[in-house]
């Protein structure tokens, strides 16, 4: 193998190496987003929930005092 061989041999394995390093970074990233993205409607949900469970209760407390 010459040198040029060689030097063209590296310079594609760093590149190929790049590029799967890139692609695992992207994962990771679009795993991170959609994992907050998750985290942000559980917790909408939850005091929407809690909410509607106070408002439940206040009704039932005017309601059960007219009695």
């Amino acid at each position: 193998m010459t040198t040029k061989q060689i030097s063209r041999m590296v310079i594609l394995t760093a590149v190929i190496v790049s590029l799967v390093v890139l692609l695992v970074k992207l994962i990771q990233g679009t795993a991170g987003i959609v994992g907050s993205l998750f985290n942000t409607v559980l917790g909408i949900v939850v005091v929407l929930a809690l909410v509607i469970i106070v408002v439940w209760m206040f009704a039932y407390a005017k309601k059960s005092r007219k009695k």
